[in-house]
């Protein structure tokens, strides 16, 4: 059964039409691409090695925990900080038994619905942008998980960071 937080992410995804003309230049929306690839996260307590990243920095905190540990796996999606709060796009990494591990909020969030990373394709991305950022807001890049790469997982998605359960 899913949670009210669980619930009201998969209505803002399902329900979250993009404007029109928005598509105009990519293949699919965040929206889509989420629903297409993303699973459920389970909201999880940072463990004592792991350290209270910088607020407001979701991206590189995420990143630089999976340069800390290569068990980390590095996952983007959409979050909400508690039940009532608005779905945000979000990075956090996972354990790779689903659970979220997330360094940037003060507290775990009420529900994470994310992809997991390979970390080569993070790192990469990283550098050819100059900074951690948003990998499906790539708008530097022309977002190219929202375009052709996205039909590729093989070369980005990390299987053994799926989450609990796939959104739909």
């Amino acid at each position: 059964m899913a949670s009210v937080a669980q619930a009201r992410i998969l209505d803002f995804l399902q329900q979250n039409k993009p404007p029109p003309g928005a598509k105009a230049n990519v293949k699919r929306t965040f929206q889509e691409f989420m629903l297409e690839y993303a699973g459920w996260y389970e909201p999880g307590m940072l463990a004592g090695k792991i350290a209270r990243g910088t607020p407001q920095e979701c991206y590189k905190n995420a990143t630089l925990l999976t340069l800390d540990d290569d068990a980390l796996i590095y996952c983007e999606g959409y979050a909400l900080f508690t039940d009532a709060s608005v779905p945000r796009l979000h990075a956090w990494v996972t354990d790779g038994h689903g659970r979220a591990i997330d360094n940037t909020w003060p507290h775990s969030g009420a529900a994470y619905a994310g992809v997991p990373f390979q970390s080569l394709f993070v790192h990469m991305t990283s550098l050819k942008n100059h900074a951690s950022m948003s990998l499906l807001d790539d708008y530097q890049n022309r977002y190219p998980l929202l375009n052709e790469l996205g039909d590729h997982p093989e070369e980005w998605l990390e299987q053994r960071g799926r989450g609990v359960a796939r959104l739909k």
